[in-house]
């Protein structure tokens, strides 16, 4: 009897993913299995996928383009931490992907930039894994609209100046480092052809390589600066800190293709790359944490310090730390100048005393996250130039919130920023 042919994409691949090592803390394939016996329990179950279901950024039931969520529905779902989107036969466009909620029969993922039309497969924390599911995701990967097939992956983009019928991309962000509620991430392109080309542009997460956002301005004319700018958000939310990257694709007018990025070898230097950060240290200048008396909770004349004091010369440059809505701006015998800014999306407010002087913003402006808002001093109750810098939690200052203590997150945005 001659041999069964079977479809390469139906095999499972054997992987060993960072999810595992980060999430299990050790190869769970790498222990000896466990089987069922007398009196014994049964392992666990590996996760089965069923059906596949597009649920943003579709264009159909089950066709998607990159940066659109998934939902599948199978069993056994609840420990799943990687979904492997398997792509064609062989594991050379393999993209793995961490699923945003899990459950027991359901779980939703974004489709990675990389990705491409085929199966998905789902990893649980001990290693198992689901089988591929019959059904296909097809993944839209070219700017619309299409005239090929609809399987077809978009091919190696040329690179800007490589010659050919491709177009030309010159993009550049506006700033390698960029700050949410402060200076906007901005991209600026243009694209040299022979005649209007079709461009699509991504905004994909590094860390993970998903696209988290679309922009599809269409036809463009060739020559003509384009700008795309990106506020922190995605869906709403703000997204978290880290590296991300504009893509710009563009179709050109003989049908030819060329990205601002290639693919298969994105370099850290990436014309689009910049790092996105939710805070900026509020000290423009060489400071010092100092010593036990300036932390919070030190004793301070019958009650406890509620902020952390940051040392510096006087005169050194304060700017917000979050941008946000000024809630008071006055002069207090202990505090001094002071300024307090309630952080835009954190519930949570920000306090600067012993400004050298009023404070350069007033009640009720919009602030910027790293804008300057005045300059260290020594005015109120202080020894020494320095800052007073206090947190509180939901709803704020002396309104139902209480002190936190700062030092955790100033030092950690004196290492970024």
């Amino acid at each position: 009897m001659p041999p069964v042919a079977v479809d390469p994409r139906t095999r499972l691949r054997g992987r060993t993913t960072s999810y595992l090592l980060v999430l299990g803390g050790s190869l769970a394939c790498c222990a000896p299995a466990v089987a069922a016996g007398p009196g014994g329990a049964a392992p666990d179950p590996a996760p089965v996928l069923r059906t596949l279901e597009c649920r943003s950024a579709c264009a159909g039931v089950a066709t998607a383009a990159p940066g659109a969520l998934i939902r599948a529905r199978g069993r056994d779902l609840g420990g799943v931490v990687e979904v492997v989107f398997l792509g064609a036969a062989g594991s050379r466009d393999d993209v793995a992907a961490r699923p945003q909620r899990v459950g027991r029969e359901t779980l939703t993922v974004r489709v990675p930039a990389r990705a491409r039309t085929g199966p998905l497969m789902a990893t649980d924390r001990d290693g198992r894994r689901s089988a591929p599911t019959r059904a296909l995701l097809t993944v839209e990967t070219e700017p619309e609209p299409r005239d090929d097939a609809p399987s077809a992956a978009l091919p190696a983009p040329a690179r800007p100046g490589s010659g050919g019928s491709a177009p030309e991309i010159d993009a550049r962000v506006s700033a390698r480092k960029v700050f949410f509620a402060g200076r906007a991430a901005s991209l600026s392109y243009l694209i040299r052809d022979t005649g209007p080309v079709e461009v699509t542009v991504q905004l994909v997460r590094r860390a993970d390589d998903t696209a988290i956002v679309t922009w599809r301005p269409g036809r463009v004319a060739p020559g003509a600066p384009r700008t795309i700018t990106w506020d922190g958000l995605a869906g709403g939310r703000l997204q978290r800190e880290g590296r991300y990257e504009f893509r710009v694709f563009a179709r050109g007018a003989q049908g030819a293709r060329a990205s601002s990025s290639a693919e298969q070898d994105v370099p850290g230097d990436a014309p689009g790359a910049f790092t996105f950060l939710r805070h900026r240290f509020p000290i423009g200048g060489a400071h010092d944490f100092g010593g036990g008396a300036g932390r919070f909770g030190a004793g301070r004349s019958g009650r406890s310090h509620q902020g952390q004091d940051v040392f510096a010369r006087c005169g050194t440059p304060l700017v917000a730390a979050r941008g946000g809505v000024v809630k008071t701006r006055q002069y207090h015998s202990a505090a001094g100048n002071y300024l307090i800014i309630d952080g835009e999306r954190t519930g949570s407010d920000y306090g600067y005393m012993h400004l050298q002087r009023p404070a350069l913003v007033d009640r009720g402006d919009r602030v910027q996250t790293g804008q300057l808002i005045g300059y260290v001093g020594q005015t109120g109750r202080a020894e020494g130039c320095h800052l007073h810098f206090e947190l509180w939690s939901s709803p704020g200052w002396y309104s139902g919130g209480r002190p936190l203590d700062p030092l955790g997150a100033l030092r950690a945005w004196d290492r970024v920023s």
